[in-house]
């Protein structure tokens, strides 16, 4: 069904009158349709009340006044027999009123009709609607037969069914004008409700139509109901981060787009001196050759960190784990970058203890400490100075880079791990590497499902560091 305020409006009129209707048919069940039958079993019940005191009286051999009083109160009259039909005990608050007086039955053999029935009966009862002739009223007759040790008596009581033909029709009245004024109000009450509940949501629509556009600063209204509101906070954040994204992959289309072309240019620019200037020029020739495999080695090493990126990412990769020397791991990164430590003159304080044993894929996690080193020398500090610890903690060790360098405002944090983000908004061609640094390091490191982050002051440096648990001998050893 196609969406829209018609629908929502209708929709929610329909299930209020629905409800509405339904809860008024139920009234009419239960006031109209049962009252009868709920009044005679109300009558029943106080009958039975009745019996169970003359029954006590029959076993204790003792009818006391509370008998009479109890009969009086609920408006019964009462006959008690022996097996033989013989008249026991008799209470009477009605007169001729009452089925039980002999003016009333018409005949006194009634009464031994009344005696079969009852030892005929399954459950010791019975109860019997029938009409007194003589006041021309609708009575109910209730029969029990109780055994003591001195033999089977019967006990038979009356009470009158109050006509309510007239009180059915009286509420029956009533209910009619009833039921139209709350189906009246309960449509008004219903319009009112649906349209207070749909607009925001066709505002929230309207909205919704222009983010898809592409309109990120849109902006969701809240309303008076909670989950409304809710929903349009949700929305407002999903738009604010849409937006971020969208800004990304500007940024990432831009950056890939420079870093290739640069290199594009240099090969196509060198290799045009070459063919007219330098051809003949062994040496000149050879040193714009090596210009031109230079760029192309970092073309390589793009499009390959891309792929790899990629892979990573979407979890095409697994992770080879096993146990290995962290110490000695970082000591090769830190050989492999020796030129680029000497170059920049950059002091190293590797901070650890002799040999620290831990699990984890062993060239992921080299490329990890080798993309935190770099990313460290790129920020180095006016001390050059780059510190490298390992910790031992009870259940992992944690290895941390700290630089000394520019820091990283802290709104920047969350989205350092970003493909090509930069802080500065300003991109530049990464030297010594592709700008994918950490955000390899951010998929290798997830992929491990590991803590890893990021501590940084503005003007006062950074550390970034990972947790990687010991290796299962070095645990079993301790």
């Amino acid at each position: 069904m196609k969406f829209n305020s018609h629908n929502i409006r209708t929709r929610t009129w329909f299930y209020f009158i629905t409800l509405t209707l339904g809860i008024l048919g139920m009234l009419w069940i239960f006031q109209i349709v049962l009252l009868s039958a709920t009044y005679q079993d109300m009558k029943v019940n106080q009958v039975r009340v009745v019996a169970d005191k003359v029954q006590v009286g029959i076993i204790q051999d003792n009818f006391t006044m509370s008998i009479q009083i109890e009969a009086v109160k609920k408006n019964v009259c009462g006959l008690v027999y022996n097996s033989k039909s013989v008249l026991l005990y008799q209470v009477d608050s009605l007169g001729l009123g009452c089925v039980l007086n002999e003016k009333a039955l018409a005949s006194p053999t009634k009464i031994t009709e009344y005696i079969d029935v009852l030892k005929n009966s399954s459950n010791g009862e019975m109860i019997v609607k029938l009409r007194n002739e003589v006041i021309d009223q609708n009575m109910l007759l209730y029969g029990r037969e109780v055994n003591s040790d001195f033999g089977n008596y019967y006990i038979f009581l009356n009470t009158p069914l109050d006509p309510i033909d007239s009180t059915i029709s009286i509420i029956t009245n009533q209910f009619v004008y009833v039921t139209f004024f709350v189906f009246l109000l309960a449509t008004v009450l219903a319009f009112y409700i649906a349209r207070r509940l749909s607009s925001p949501i066709v505002l929230m629509k309207k909205s919704a139509m222009s983010l898809a556009k592409g309109n990120y600063d849109v902006h969701f209204e809240s309303s008076e109901f909670e989950e409304i509101t809710e929903l349009a906070n949700t929305l407002n954040h999903t738009g604010q981060e849409l937006k971020k994204m969208d800004e990304l992959r500007r940024d990432l289309i831009a950056n890939v787009s420079h870093d290739i072309k640069t290199p594009l240019t240099m090969i196509k620019a060198y290799a045009e001196m070459i063919r007219d200037l330098t051809g003949n020029n062994k040496e000149k020739r050879e040193e714009n050759l090596e210009v031109i495999l230079d760029e192309v080695d970092h073309l390589d090493a793009l499009v390959k960190d891309m792929t790899q990126l990629s892979q990573l990412q979407s979890n095409v990769l697994s992770m080879n784990r096993s146990d290995f020397d962290l110490v000695a791991l970082t000591n090769h990164v830190l050989k492999l970058m020796d030129a680029l430590i000497i170059s920049n003159s950059i002091e190293v304080d590797f901070l650890t203890p002799e040999k620290v044993m831990v699990n984890g894929d062993k060239i992921k996690i080299q490329q990890v400490i080798f993309n935190f080193i770099s990313n460290a020398i790129k920020f180095i500090g006016e001390d050059h100075k780059l510190i490298i610890q390992i910790l031992l903690e009870d259940e992992f060790i944690r290895f941390e880079v700290t630089d000394h360098g520019v820091g990283i405002k802290e709104e920047d944090l969350p989205h350092i791990w970003d493909r090509y983000y930069k802080i500065d908004k300003h991109h530049a061609r990464n030297i010594g590497g592709t700008g994918l640094g950490l955000s390899i390091a951010n998929a290798i490191l997830k992929g491990h499902g590991i803590d890893f982050g990021v501590i940084s002051e503005v003007k006062q440096g950074s550390t970034f560091w990972f947790n990687l648990p010991f290796s299962k001998k070095t645990k079993s050893h301790d």
